[in-house]
């Protein structure tokens, strides 16, 4: 089977909408094995579902197959049940332990400061201006910690973002290293710091008790701070512009959980997740060897037309909506509640009071395949 040319996700163009070249996939077939990164690239809905879902087929834990994995890796986002399910239980823990909603209070009140630092302006980044400094701000308070200086850290987590693609940029694979090294030392600090009770000091308090390792509890702390601010944060910029590309009688305020999810489906900025096959199987049809990459491209599959109608149009009451945005299975976002409260506030709020915002330019979006996102949106509210 011919190549699936991945180097074109890199273009402008489709760094802005790769969905015409995941529709040529698809159309040649749901699994498609690419020569170049020596990966299957899977953009159907059920073939997603099912290698997500199946952890005993499909690994997360790359030691599994043969490949070394340091000890700074290992983490909520790198294990695979049973030890897995220790470190994703205690995170919810955290998250139990933290208040939801004083935190979207206080997420509206960020958002209000901000507007207002902008107001009158003819045109402003909504990049750097709203969605970065709001979302590490509350990403920050989520998890009952000290504020970090966005100067040193958003850079730093951009960076690591690039490292996700090192397999077609390999010159970000060790810069990703040392921005993830650096990241670690900050969670470090927090490790042994009095911290007012919260979602940090819930989980290093109960890690022994429930069998967590420090080095694990570390990385995953790491891990809810990093994905949690890129995630957030990226979503904000992807909807807002997807939102405001939409003819006006497709465009709403996005202010309930519906809403948020079919935009999360639509134009959430989680493009790809990647599994390594545990055992010989079969995928769509297509036979898998053990030790293959299986790479999710899970903005592809939520446009399958097998699982949604009208896949390319939002239809903000679509229920059931059974999106791959925020993952599935065993590694499934933990703080997906959190990132759609996060959009539901920002982005609602938005189209109630400015309901003919407009794109003053285009956008510049990041040469990132895995995790979209971008430099820089101009909008006027």
């Amino acid at each position: 089977m011919a190549g699936a040319d991945i180097w074109s996700l890199l273009e402008p163009s489709a760094l802005i909408d790769p969905h015409p070249i995941y529709r040529e996939w698809y159309g040649r077939s749901p699994v498609l094995w690419d020569s170049d990164i020596e990966a299957w690239l899977v953009t159907g809905y059920e073939e997603a579902l099912t290698a997500l879902r199946d952890a005993e087929r499909f690994c997360q834990d790359w030691r599994r197959v043969g490949v070394d994995t340091p000890p700074s890796l290992l983490s909520l986002q790198t294990l695979d049940p049973p030890e897995h399910t220790r470190v994703r239980h205690l995170v919810l823990e955290g998250f139990k332990a933290a208040d939801l909603s004083a935190l979207e209070q206080e997420v509206r009140t960020s958002l209000d400061g901000l507007l207002a630092e902008v107001q009158g302006a003819g045109g402003f980044d909504f990049v750097t201006k709203i969605a970065e400094p709001l979302t590490l701000h509350a990403v920050t308070r989520l998890l009952g910690v000290p504020s970090v200086d966005p100067d040193w850290f958003i850079p730093r987590s951009h960076t690591i973002v690039d490292g996700m693609d090192s397999s077609l940029r390999p010159e970000c694979y060790e810069p990703g290293v040392k921005a993830r090294a650096e990241l670690s030392e900050l969670v470090g600090e927090w490790l042994d710091a009095p911290l007012p009770e919260g979602f940090t000091a819930h989980v290093v308090r109960r890690a022994n008790e429930v069998g967590v390792e420090r080095d694990v509890l570390h990385n995953s702390l790491r891990v809810v701070l990093q994905a949690g601010f890129q995630t957030a944060s990226r979503f904000l910029s992807t909807g807002l512009h997807a939102l405001l590309r939409l003819p006006p009688e497709l465009r709403r305020p996005v202010d309930n959980d519906l809403a948020v999810n079919e935009l999360v489906r639509f134009a959430g900025p989680v493009h790809v997740e990647s599994r390594a096959c545990v055992e010989d199987t079969v995928l769509g049809g297509q036979q898998i060897r053990v030790g293959q990459i299986v790479s999710m491209f899970l903005g592809a599959a939520n446009r399958d037309p097998r699982t949604f109608d009208a896949p390319d149009v939002p239809r903000w009451d679509r229920t059931p909506n059974r999106h791959l945005g925020f993952g599935r299975g065993p590694h499934a976002c933990l703080g997906a509640q959190v990132a759609v409260m996060i959009a539901r506030a920002v982005l609602g709020t938005l189209g109630h009071r400015c309901p003919t915002a407009s794109l003053v330019a285009e956008p510049r979006p990041r040469p990132n395949v895995t995790e979209h996102g971008l430099f820089e949106l101009h909008v006027a509210l």
